[in-house]
């Protein structure tokens, strides 16, 4: 068996040589294609005590299940979430400050493995010890625990250096292997065997040894990912198959031991050392990373970030390897303050202290400084390419740069410099414009102070297709037309009074682009601003350093808290914060331009650039989380479906919630709401809000977070109530409406007791009284009749004179039709007793009455009935027979004595401010010739006394009445009388 064994390691171990022979061939083609690019370091954000580290000394990094970040170090375990940090260490209950790696079983337990080797794990926010958790107590071994093992079925096995394995089932059974023969091992488990890692090879407990090709080392180091089985020895890694093979994987190329591997893919593999960080694909070195820093740790994050933990410097958060930053050099952070590419060549960096760097495409980069005298420090504060020569614009210093690269020394200095076809434009505390012709610009210092063309101080010039110039100022916008005129634009746009960093014209869309240092960034075409754009559309700051044009309607704007990408349509824009694509951290972008779709990036910490085709978004979703929600300073973590009940006393309450998004850094927009409040979405860059004396009512509370792309979490609630005071509660209004009830009751009870004789003596006075005022009633209508009866029998005798006369003259015909009009007539007046009648049955009255008269004075006056439309005949009330007696005035005492024929009478009935306006009408002698005449004169005033009886007695039960009386008068001759009746209008029903 030992011996099959033995054949196998052998055969196994020729064809591991020859195969490794290949592998070392293509590792020295890999080497010497990428031993220029050892320098390159990726784009990184340091986290070290002053952001809030315990310690720079970081042992490993832990992704949580959360998608919050754990470090554990020599001060504590440390938990990040994208804003601050949060230390645990034994004042929290952990069992050694200085922890080395935290892993998590299935349940989601942390379990730590410290120096002291002292058992805990981190459960729900809480640490669990030997001194409150009986499983701990059952777990913990003799001596310092060395290892953590779970196998697919959910087993774990904790290993101890005095060689003891405690194993935890699944059902929370904990048992005591035997403990092996074996020294200090480093367990692992293939399938159902134990193997260990020792100085004499990988040994199982029946075979002595697996691999005794293997030397003594005392740098074995053990890696399991997946299920699968790994350990290093020096500066090699190898993998344990399931066959018990060992295979070599990886090998470093320098002389340095290997702390730690990650497997980020089935072909991509990194491995840490104490020289840095080593990347190989399909177990092919492609690169190193951070040379000569001892990485301790690798992992990902839930957006692809990557966490990188190291030994002295604390941790380095890299968003993506395609990112990359360069120091020209320089150990520390270097501030860039400009760059200009040169095609097919590389890019020029304009620094502070006189120092300028050319990068070209290979990566080589030289450096240069300016030519000055007394070598006062000075920034480059541009770069331009004009006529095929370069010009380095230092704030004292002016360095021209020829095609064939001579570099020479203009003599002055400024914040741009422009050169078109007829003139030179220097800006610096004013805009200096100089003629070209005969004019070097070696000389331009001697005449320059004489040609001043705007007194401001000048940051930037731009040139557009008018070969008008543009001129941005600390104070605002001029422009310096081709016929020479400058236009202060100031005064046209007040907005644009404010300090311009620079300008772009685009050419191809003819609008003009400026960048400005509090106000964001406007958009002029045909001489009016189309956009204005700031913070309120989606800029991250603003104030705008720079403008570059990457393709036809996409530009990026660089700020003070990073890179903008703004496209712009037709009629519309949209703005898109690139931090969360690049993964910057408020890092301030001076200047941008592009070579060969490589973005390079002026900033203050060194010059970041990026293939732009490389950089894509991630396909990951910011994590929110609700904290805790307060209440009577005290704090409840939120449970799922649970609601939080708060008494009505104290209706004040506070939710925390985070928005974990590490490529965004701070960059989040929170959106809230509190349903049973509002049902609207409110935006906000707090991660608290504050509800003050709420309404006794069930709450959900609701919050999600959107990143600077537009891309939305998980929408997160949480439930509570604020109890409903008692006095509010159903049984108490019940017991309310039962005790005011009862008083009701029993007061009600006394007064009536007290009242009752009051009111029996009061309803003898009040029906007295109620007698009194329907005798009154009474007596009045007895009045209306008896006035209208004594009017009756005159009109009834006189027409009985009227038959007599008729038969006395043997006229029977006449008679008989006098006869039947009259008994009709006598009949509606024996009907209508009612004082009042409708109006319409008072004209058919007087119809008849007047028709019977007409018969009497037979061609003596026609007569006239006229209605105002608006009166309603059938629904107006009017008093009987009220116009009788002024109507048979008008005939006996006007018409009948007329002696010609041609009497005219005309009764008219109009609505005139809500009273009934009654008049009768006639063209006869005139009151002054019938009193001459003395006939019937008893009649007349008697019959006028009646009706302005009646009229008194009308007024006093329904409104103020009238009567009037005119003289009608032609050419001062009497022509007839006028009689005016007016009373309130009256519905009879």
């Amino acid at each position: 068996m030992y011996l099959s064994h033995a054949i196998l390691n052998n055969v196994y171990f020729y064809f591991y040589k020859l195969s490794n022979g290949l592998k070392n061939i293509l590792l020295f083609f890999s080497l010497f294609m990428v031993m220029q690019l050892w320098a390159q370091d990726p784009f990184y954000i340091r986290y070290s005590t002053s952001e809030g580290l315990p310690s720079t000394n970081v042992y490993s990094v832990f992704n949580g299940q959360d998608g919050q970040i754990w470090f554990t170090t020599d001060a504590g375990i440390v938990k990040y979430n994208s804003h601050t940090f949060s230390i645990i260490n034994t004042d929290n209950g952990l069992s050694d400050n200085e922890v080395f790696q935290m892993k998590e079983d299935y349940l989601g337990r942390i379990w730590m493995l410290s120096l002291s080797g002292k058992t805990s794990y981190l459960y729900k926010g809480k640490i669990y010890n030997q001194n409150n958790s009986k499983l701990v107590r059952e777990l913990s071994g003799s001596s310092v625990m060395l290892d953590f093992y779970q196998t697919p079925d959910h087993t774990l096995y904790f290993q101890y250096r005095d060689r003891e394995i405690a194993e935890l089932k699944p059902n929370g059974k904990v048992s005591k292997l035997n403990k092996l023969k074996v020294i200090d091992p480093e367990m692992k488990k293939i399938r159902s065997e134990f193997f260990f890692l020792k100085t004499c090879g990988i040994i199982d407990q029946i075979h002595p040894l697996l691999a005794p090709r293997h030397p003594q080392s005392n740098s074995y180091r053990s890696y399991h990912y997946d299920q699968k089985n790994f350990f290093s020895m020096g500066n090699s890694l190898y993998q344990i198959t399931a066959q018990k093979q060992i295979i070599k994987i990886a090998e470093i190329p320098d002389k340095t031991e290997i702390i730690q591997m990650y497997q980020e893919s089935r072909n991509k593999l990194w491995v840490c050392s104490r020289n840095g960080l080593y990347l190989f694909e399909n177990q092919i070195f492609i690169r190193k990373y951070f040379t000569d820093q001892s990485i301790s740790y690798i992992t990902q994050d839930f957006e692809g970030g990557y966490w990188i933990s190291t030994l002295k410097n604390g941790v380095y958060y890299v968003p993506s390897f395609d990112i990359f930053i360069d120091q020209m050099g320089h150990t520390q952070p270097t501030k860039f303050s400009c760059l200009s590419v040169e095609k097919q060549k590389g890019v020029w960096l304009g620094g502070d202290n006189n120092q300028y760097y050319f990068k070209s495409i290979s990566g080589e980069y030289k450096k240069f400084e300016l030519q000055i005298k007394n070598s006062l420090p000075d920034q480059i504060s541009r770069i331009r390419s004009q006529k095929g020569q370069t010009y380095i614009i230092g704030k004292k210093q002016i360095e021209k740069i020829t095609a064939k690269g001579q570099i020479i020394p203009l003599g002055f200095g400024g914040n741009d410099y422009l050169t078109t076809d007829k003139e030179y434009f220097i800006g610096y505390n004013y805009t200096f414009k100089v003629s070209q012709k005969n004019q070097s610009e070696e000389k331009l210092s001697e005449v320059m102070y004489d040609s001043i063309l705007v007194d401001k101080r000048t940051t930037v010039f731009e040139q557009d297709n008018e070969k008008n110039i543009w001129i941005g100022t600390n104070y605002g916008l001029y422009e310096y037309k081709s016929d020479r005129q400058v236009k202060n634009w100031i005064q046209i746009n007040p907005e644009l009074q404010v300090s311009i960093l620079d300008l772009f014209y685009d050419a191809a869309n003819d609008f003009l682009m400026i960048a400005t240092s509090s106000k964001g960034l406007f958009i002029m075409q045909k001489n009016k601003i189309i956009y204005h754009i700031t913070n309120r559309q989606g800029l991250n700051s603003v104030s705008c350093n720079t403008i570059k044009k990457l393709t036809d309607h996409y530009y990026l704007i660089g700020s003070n808290n990073g890179i903008n990408g703004i496209v712009l349509g037709k009629n519309k824009f949209e703005v898109k914060n690139l931090n969360a694509l690049l993964g910057l951290k408020n890092k301030k972008v001076n200047d941008i331009d592009c070579l060969n779709n490589t973005v390079y990036l002026a900033t203050d910490e060194g010059l970041l650039y990026f293939d732009i085709q490389k950089i894509r978004r991630k396909k990951s979703h910011p994590i929110c989380r609700i904290e805790f929600i307060k209440n009577q300073n005290q704090y409840w973590l939120p449970k799922s479906g649970k609601e939080f009940c708060f008494s009505y006393q104290n209706n004040d309450v506070s939710i925390n919630y985070t928005g974990i998004s590490y490529i965004n850094q701070n960059n989040l927009r929170y959106y809230y709401r509190l349903g049973g409040q509002s049902d609207r979405w409110y935006e906000s860059r707090e991660s608290q809000i504050n509800y003050k004396s709420l309404a006794p009512n069930h709450y959900t509370f609701s919050v999600y977070c959107v990143d600077g792309y537009g891309v939305k979490s998980k929408i997160q609630t949480i439930y509570f109530e604020i109890e409903t005071p008692f006095w509010q509660e159903t049984w108490f209004s019940l017991l309310c409406i039962l005790l005011i009830s009862l008083m009701v009751y029993s007061f009600v009870n006394y007064r009536l007791g007290q009242q009752q004789k009051t009111f029996e003596s009061e309803k003898a006075a009040i029906q007295l009284e109620r007698d009194k005022a329907n005798l009154e009633k009474q007596m009045t209508e007895l009045e209306q009749k008896a006035l209208r009866l004594q009017m009756n029998p005159h009109f009834i005798f006189n027409a009985l004179n009227t038959i007599k006369g008729y038969y006395s003259e043997g006229d029977v015909v006449n008679a008989s039709t006098y006869i039947s009009k009259f008994s009709r007539l006598l009949r509606m007046l024996l009907e209508n007793t009612d004082p009042t009648l409708s109006l319409a049955s008072e004209i058919e009255m007087l119809q008849l009455y007047l028709e019977l008269t007409k018969i009497r004075y037979k061609n003596k006056f026609e007569y006239e009935i006229i209605v105002d439309s608006n009166l309603n005949r059938n629904d107006t009330a009017i008093p009987t027979l009220l116009l009788q007696p002024i109507v048979e005035n008008a005939i006996i005492h006007g018409l009948a004595p007329k002696n010609d024929p041609g009497g005219k009478l005309t009764v008219r009935f109009e609505l005139e401010k809500n009273m009934l306006k009654c008049s009768v009408q006639d063209n006869g002698i005139g009151r002054k010739a019938s009193e001459k005449m003395q006939t019937h004169r008893d009649h007349e005033s008697k019959a006028l006394e009646i009706t302005s009886e009646r009229i008194k007695l009308f007024d006093q039960q329904n409104g103020q009445s009238s009567i009037e009386i005119i003289d009608l008068e032609t050419h001062q001759k009497p022509s007839g009388t006028l009689v005016i009746v007016t009373i309130p209008i009256i519905n009879i029903w």
